[in-house]
Order: structure tokens, then C-alpha cells, then sequence
């Protein structure tokens, strides 16, 4: 005799999640396998992506020093077309 303690649609939603968890384990044993057996490759192209964002690091590090360089050339107390306002409320 078979029992049925949960509804139909928590039922569905268990075998779903069934469903997708298993997936993503057949995933991860392919991975897993292609990893062992292309260790190689796969080392260099972890190895070309590092050099590349760490070019992308420097450049944008050189662009973010390049731009405070600029910045401290403007650095004097008076700018074009701006005025500083002050009203003083503290008489209220």
C-alpha cells in the first residue's frame, strides 16, 4: 500500500529538482573527465586567460594614474564658470 503525504505539485517540483541536480551531475563528471584527460590544454588556456586580464589590469591601471595625473593639474581653487554661494541661516 502506497502512501501519499505531500501534494501533487510538491511532487513535481521534488522530481524537477531530481531532474536538474542530475543533469548537472553528468556535467560535472564530463568536465571532470575532460579535464583529466586535457590537463595540457586546458593549462594553457587558463594561462592565456590570466595574461590577458592582467594586461587589462595594468592598462587600466595606467589609464586610472594617467587620469589623477590630469586631475591634479586642475586642482587650483578657482574654476571656469563656477560659483560658490553661501547663505548663512544661522540667525534663524
Amino acid at each position: 500500500m502506497l502512501f501519499n503525504f505531500y501534494s501533487n505539485s510538491f511532487n513535481q517540483v521534488s522530481k524537477g529538482f531530481a531532474k536538474g541536480l542530475f543533469v548537472v551531475g553528468l556535467l560535472l563528471i564530463g568536465f571532470g573527465t575532460l579535464v583529466w584527460i586535457l590537463k595540457e590544454v586546458l593549462a594553457v588556456i587558463a594561462a592565456a586567460i590570466f595574461i590577458a586580464v592582467g594586461f587589462l589590469c595594468c592598462f587600466n591601471a595606467v589609464r586610472v594614474f594617467i587620469g589623477t595625473m590630469k586631475a591634479d593639474k586642475h586642482n587650483d581653487d578657482q574654476r571656469d564658470n563656477v560659483r560658490v554661494r553661501i547663505e548663512d541661516n544661522s540667525r534663524l
